[in-house]
């Protein structure tokens, strides 16, 4: 069974560009499938597609089984909540703590008390902050930042997370931790899409080339080999 289905996807922008015309390709349940492709190939336009923010010119996009093109807001609305989303850069509030950014939003879902601490501590742990719930945003270091996004993309019941050019501005050391992590998020039941420019680093951690299987690559432009 597949988390995300998109079947013979076309978009053209009112320029007239074209940027998708007949992309297919599935991610399965519990799978963990990058896309990768150069700057302006689509990978941002994707994800706002997957999530309704942009209606593309034609086919077929499932998100956890709904037709999003077709579904009904309030229908959408129940499948957005099990969606969690990490933008390029998280909106990260310089005076507030780890902890106060997740209880933020937990608490504008209507969380409170015991529920709203378990979510919390579960999206902590996932996104391996524990030992940062305390810090203000401002301390945080670029790989934390990364992390808090995670942790409040995985806030309250997160299944699906999309991941939006997340190894991107990090040092290479720190790219390695933050796919670690991500691997940690991935054996804990979340199924993840993410967008990368570049593939080394993913076929260097067995990510196969070609577009199937749990642990795979979709390429949005044929990649150019030395």
């Amino acid at each position: 069974m597949l988390a995300i289905q998109v079947s013979e996807l076309r978009f053209v922008t009112e320029e007239g560009v074209n940027v998708f015309e007949g992309l297919s390709f599935g991610v399965p349940r519990e799978g963990f499938v990058w896309v990768v492709g150069p700057p302006g190939s689509g990978k941002t336009l994707l994800l706002r597609i997957l999530l309704r923010e942009v209606q593309p010119q034609g086919g077929q996009i499932l998100v956890l089984g709904r037709n999003v093109r077709r579904v009904s807001t309030k229908s959408f609305q129940a499948v957005r909540r099990r969606v969690g989303y990490l933008p390029e850069d998280p909106p990260i509030l310089s005076g507030r703590t780890v902890r106060g950014h997740l209880l933020f939003k937990l608490r504008a879902l209507g969380l409170h008390g015991e529920e709203a601490e378990d979510a919390l501590h579960r999206a902590l742990d996932l996104a391996e902050l524990k030992d940062a719930a305390e810090k203000r945003g401002a301390e945080l270091s670029p790989l934390e930042q990364k992390r808090l996004g995670l942790a409040l993309a995985l806030c309250p019941h997160t299944s699906l997370l999309l991941c939006d050019d997340p190894l991107r501005g990090l040092e290479p050391k720190a790219q390695e931790e933050l796919l670690a992590t991500l691997e940690r998020i991935h054996q804990g039941g979340v199924t993840l899409l993410g967008t990368a420019r570049e593939d080394a680093l993913l076929l260097a951690r067995g990510f196969a080339p070609e577009p199937s299987g749990k642990r795979s690559l979709v390429y949005l432009r044929e990649p150019v080999r030395p």
